[in-house]
């Protein structure tokens, strides 16, 4: 079953900005839109092949007042750049801010003063904002953000930014980790290391995630008017086990690691001011869910794992 893939309705259409085009998202949201919409795409990248992307920094603020004089007035911008590679280390916050921050504010400050600025603007952020904790297992929109990672610090200053300066047009997109048929990174992440299957206790805690044809059928619903401005999870609606993705990959031999271990790891992590290794624990002994009843109060996101691997017929 395909979901995200309808183009939005023709008496609908918009002038879209694209940032970020080339990544796996923005190939997505691309594909989905390009075909009866007018789309402009940007990204960096010394070696960028696509013929319709503009390669452009937006860290120089000489380039961006470049583009921002010659470009059109666009009625959507939709933003998706962010370093996000790797989770970083406390002395890497510059580079984190330049690159999650710092290219927002360029953009949208030149496009503001050249009279610009798009209607609407489409954020991606992360859940990971919230900064999970041992002792809490939900989040809403509304939770106490309390981020551990440069990532996730940063994100949460551009969202800020946004707030601070275009509230009333912002759409704010919080995604939870995300997966498609061609893209398993968060799945094997949670459920293999060192080449063999792994689980943390009973392997029955629980966490969110995020099939990309949800995001796509977000976005849509915001270019069509459905959704208004605000903050949004974006995840599936089931929640999984550890159990459930084991399921999912076809486990057959999995180790099971005692969670006493996996809490010395966090405060060995925490003695050695070790984020990744801090927040990774956290993660795997605690439940980490994040509703998407917010978005879901407009609109229906209905990809989940099963439209992968129907076997799986996880119930919540």
């Amino acid at each position: 079953m395909q979901f995200g893939v309808n183009p939005i309705n023709k008496h609908l259409l918009k002038k879209i900005l694209l940032t970020g085009s080339n990544g796996l998202i923005g190939s997505h949201i691309y594909s989905q839109l390009e075909v009866q919409s007018s789309i402009t795409s940007i990204d960096f990248d010394d070696g960028l092949s696509e013929k319709d992307c503009i390669n452009l920094d937006l860290t120089d603020i000489n380039q961006v007042n470049c583009f921002g004089e010659d470009c059109d007035h666009f009625d959507v911008l939709i933003f998706l750049v962010g370093l996000a590679h790797k989770k970083g280390k406390g002395q890497e916050l510059e580079e984190f801010r330049r690159i999650n921050k710092k290219t927002l504010i360029n953009l949208l400050s030149t496009l503001d003063k050249k009279n610009k600025l798009p209607e609407k603007i489409i954020f991606a952020s992360t859940i990971s904002v919230y900064g999970e904790k041992k002792t809490q297992s939900m989040y809403s929109e509304d939770s106490s953000k309390e981020p551990f990672s440069p990532y996730a610090v940063t994100k949460l200053e551009a969202e800020k930014y946004l707030l601070n300066n275009y509230s009333s047009q912002s759409w704010i997109l919080r995604f939870a980790p995300v997966y498609a048929p061609d893209f398993q990174l968060n799945i094997n992440r949670r459920t293999k290391t060192a080449g063999s299957f792994y689980k943390v206790g009973n392997g029955m805690g629980k966490l969110s995630l995020c099939n990309l044809a949800n995001i796509g059928l977000a976005i849509k619903g915001i270019l069509e008017d459905k959704v208004p401005s605000g903050i949004y999870n974006i995840s599936d609606e089931k929640d999984y086990s550890y159990n459930d993705l084991l399921k999912y990959v076809n486990a057959k031999l999995v180790i099971p690691i005692p969670r006493v271990i996996v809490k010395g790891l966090y405060y060995v992590g925490k003695v050695m001011n070790n984020i990744f290794l801090m927040e990774n624990a956290t993660k795997l002994i605690s439940n980490n869910i994040f509703p998407s009843a917010k978005i879901r109060q407009y609109i229906t996101l209905p990809a989940t794992l099963d439209n992968i691997n129907p076997k799986l017929k996880i119930n919540n």
